[in-house]
């Protein structure tokens, strides 16, 4: 049996999906697992060990050259055809993953309409399930494999990722890594794509000279020219005992995590990845609702305001009047705060 599963982004939702797919492995043990994804997630998709193909599709690149995707859904078509797929997984629910799901051409299975994302994304499945409103993600992914396959989903959620661990933490780090983390330290995730989930720097700064009166350097770790700014004026604020990290691969920086003492993080994918690794942290949630997104590990703490306009699970703090200010939700979290669960983390 061959299966496709879709879900083409983004980092924290491609890890919410990882347990799903546990149960879907332990359903059919003898299968083969591909996943369609966006080619910035293949490194992380191949984390999971029950996965035995990643294959790409390109649409965001081709947002701006839009006139070349018939071309490149042609020869995707030809491509997926060539697997002969038994079914597909539509494990997105939007209409764009349900049209390249339906390129396969094999029975697509997905979200019923009320539980998909786009409800009508479920006109182009053959068989949907509908998922009760309120659950965590999580959940949401498993009761979706349980109700279209029947499968058990009783066994506590597997992220599939105990290789991927176990290779890193025997590998350990190399090079100018080994000399960057010769010593103890906690890594700072700064950056996210929300305005709402950006932590104040001058927490940041807070927190750096806090965590230095134990003694732990504080590595700042960033993706594009923005963060590498940001972690920069950081760095410049903290001090010697704040230091940033050089470009990384995703694979370079989650071994960076799991060899860290603790690290603190926005509500963001690669926090997520490194709560799903059992590293200790810290997770930060404004506008978020751990109850809903969060990756409750038995190492990660979670962080809420507390406030009352929170969560409100907006990319813009509507209380703002411009980009600039801070959210509510995030003065409420202080440095503190989140310096005393560190403390309590590493102990």
């Amino acid at each position: 049996m061959k299966i496709l599963v879709v879900r083409l982004s983004s980092l924290g939702d491609i890890l919410h999906l990882f347990p799903a797919i546990s149960d879907l492995r332990r359903h059919f043990p003898d299968a083969e697992i591909h996943w369609l994804v966006e080619p910035a997630f293949t490194e992380a998709v191949g984390w999971h060990s029950a996965v035995d193909k990643v294959l790409t599709v390109p649409l965001r690149a081709h947002k701006k050259i839009w006139w070349k995707i018939p071309a490149l859904l042609s020869k995707l078509r030809k491509q997926l055809h060539a697997e002969k797929y038994d079914f597909v997984l539509d494990a997105q629910g939007l209409l764009k993953s349900a049209l390249l799901a339906r390129l396969a051409g094999a029975a697509v299975f997905g979200f019923a309409v009320g539980s998909a994302r786009e409800s009508l994304a479920a006109r182009f499945y053959q068989k949907t399930a509908k998922v009760a409103d309120g659950l965590h993600v999580i959940e949401k992914n498993r009761q979706l494999v349980a109700a279209i396959f029947a499968a058990d989903i009783s066994q506590a959620a597997d992220y599939g990722l105990d290789e991927f661990r176990q290779k890193w933490t025997l590998a350990g780090l190399t090079g100018q890594l080994k000399d960057i983390t010769d010593q103890p330290y906690v890594v700072l995730l700064h950056g996210t794509t929300w305005n709402s989930k950006y932590w104040p720097e001058a927490s940041w700064v807070e927190l750096i000279h806090l965590l230095a009166k134990q003694g732990w350097r504080c590595l700042l770790p960033w993706g594009n020219e923005d963060e590498r700014q940001r972690a920069e004026r950081l760095r410049v604020a903290g001090g010697e005992h704040a230091q940033v990290l050089p470009k990384l691969s995703l694979n370079e920086l989650m071994g960076v995590l799991l060899h860290a003492r603790a690290f603190v993080s926005v509500e963001t994918g690669i926090g997520h990845l490194a709560a799903a690794l059992d590293v200790p942290g810290v997770m930060l949630h404004g506008p978020t609702d751990p109850a809903y997104s969060g990756i409750l590990g038995k190492s990660c703490r979670h962080l809420v305001s507390g406030i009352e306009c929170s969560p409100c699970f907006k990319r813009d703090c509507p209380k703002l009047e411009t980009n600039l200010d801070i959210p509510p939700c995030q003065r409420a979290i202080t440095a503190q705060k989140v310096y005393r669960c560190c403390l309590a983390l590493i102990s």
